[in-house]
Formats: C-alpha cells, structure tokens, sequence
C-alpha cells in the first residue's frame, strides 16, 4: 500500500456464531453498506477492508487493476476481533469505519424445555431444562432453549484496549424509534465508544420507500438518502483528514463539503 495515503480500515458484514456444527445464528445484513464506503474511500485512501460477504471477496480480488482496496474474509465475532487486532498492530490508521452488524451473544448451550410455568410477575417464568447440546442437536425435541452470552463489544476496544488515536466511525442500528429518540440513543452511544461520528438509522429507515440515515457528531446531525451515503461519509472524511489529493477522486462529485449541518 502507498504509505503517502490516508490508511482505513473498514468492518462489513454480519458474524455467524455456531450453535452446533451444522446450525448458527447471524442477522440479515450483507455488507453492501460496507462494501459502498470501502469503494468509495479506495478513491483517496489505501482501505483494508475486513468482510464477511464472500461474494463481495471475490468482487474485490477479480479487480486487479487497483491495489488501494484489499479485502480479508471473516465469519465469527472471534475471527473479526483478532483480526482487527492484527491488523492494528501493523498498521496505523488513519480512519475506521465500524460498519459490521456484529452479534451481541454467541450461543452457550442447547437445552430441551420439559417443564415451563408463569410465575409473578406475570412476564416471569420458571423452566425446566435438560441440556441436549451435541455436535448436532437432535430435531426429536419438542422444543429447545439456546442460551446466548454477551459478546465483548469490539467497538469499545479502539479507544481502551488497542488506544487507537485516529478518526473512528461507530454503526447504529435500532427498531421502533423515532427520529428523536434514534438521536438521543445514538450520542449516548458515541460517547461510550469515543467515536467521532455515529452513522444511525432504524429498520424502517432502512426498509422505507427512501431508504436514510442519520450522521451524527458532536455537535450536528445530517440525515442522508441511503444512496449518497458512502459519497457524504467520503467527503467527511477528506474534511477530517488532511488529504492533499482530493482532488483526483474521479466521479465521487465535490471537493469538500462543509461540516455537518443539523437537519433532521
């Protein structure tokens, strides 16, 4: 990679956790949004891009014509936090973007349900189980229980594990919440990460008639059609980053924008 260039690093993609050795657990997204961005800032910056789409892998090796963006595959939450580790250890960054949907809980046991019983309060209930968890789980069961254990929440080991110092891009997602409370929720969340910027929507943001989402910083919001997304997040990160060539970024549009504005 050419030294004289910004370097970014970039998450896309969802984990998948295993609950045997046939059958996991992951969540919907692909990695598109990743994908957008890494491409766009390959324009300006040197991008490693850690993903867990192997369709977008593949993408990415057949273009031999650029080195600026390369691409690493991943498929757990242990695999994409050793390998972010590696990778800051070897390299410094200019810029992370968080964008990987990562799992909050892996799975740490299969049990059948035998006996179930409501107790008070009323939302309370009393199980009981027998484990059952084997290389793969017996579809005899009437019913199983997977338990989930909280995952160790990568983004928060930039600032206090790995004392990463560049610019770091956090990735919200939540359900049912209106602009407003998505907000509020959203700079609590920068805050507790030390990010700079937060880049949140909601599931209907996401699946609406005009897909958005809302960049937020310290002290501004900026809501963004989903298709200018990775071109604003380029031009934020040129107005962040000393980059004499910005110039030469190709069809990626202005030069420099100005600083995010409060719209909502």
């Amino acid at each position: 990679m050419n030294k004289k260039r910004p370097q970014v690093l970039i998450t896309a993609g969802t984990t998948r956790e295993y609950i045997d050795s046939v059958r996991c657990w992951s969540n919907i997204f692909t990695g598109k949004t990743g994908l957008d961005i890494a491409q766009a800032i390959s324009a300006i910056a040197d991008v490693t891009l850690l993903t867990s789409n192997v369709e977008h892998l593949r993408q990415i090796q057949s273009r031999r014509t650029s080195s600026t963006l390369t691409a690493i595959l991943f498929e757990s939450h242990a695999d994409l936090l050793r390998l972010i580790a590696a990778c800051l250890a070897r390299q410094t960054y200019d810029a992370v973007f968080m964008t990987a949907a990562v799992s909050d809980y892996i799975p740490a046991g299969a049990y059948t349900i035998i006996h179930r019983a409501s107790t008070q309060p009323p939302h309370q209930e009393v199980w009981v189980v027998d484990k059952v968890q084997q290389p793969k789980i017996s579809s005899r069961h009437k019913s199983i229980a997977i338990v989930g254990k909280p995952t160790l929440k990568i983004i928060d080991q930039f600032r206090k594990v790995w004392k990463y110092r560049g610019l770091l891009f956090k990735f919200k997602l939540e359900v049912g919440l209106s602009d407003a409370e998505l907000i509020a929720v959203a700079q609590k969340s920068r805050k507790h990460s030390k990010a700079d910027v937060i880049v949140a929507n909601t599931l209907e943001m996401a699946r609406g008639q005009e897909p958005a989402a809302l960049i937020i910083d310290q002290q501004s919001v900026l809501k963004v059609p989903r298709v200018q997304l990775a071109e604003v997040l380029l031009n934020e990160l040129i107005r962040r980053l000393p980059i004499k060539a910005a110039g030469n970024r190709s069809r990626y549009g202005r030069q420099h924008r100005p600083p995010l504005s409060a719209q909502q």
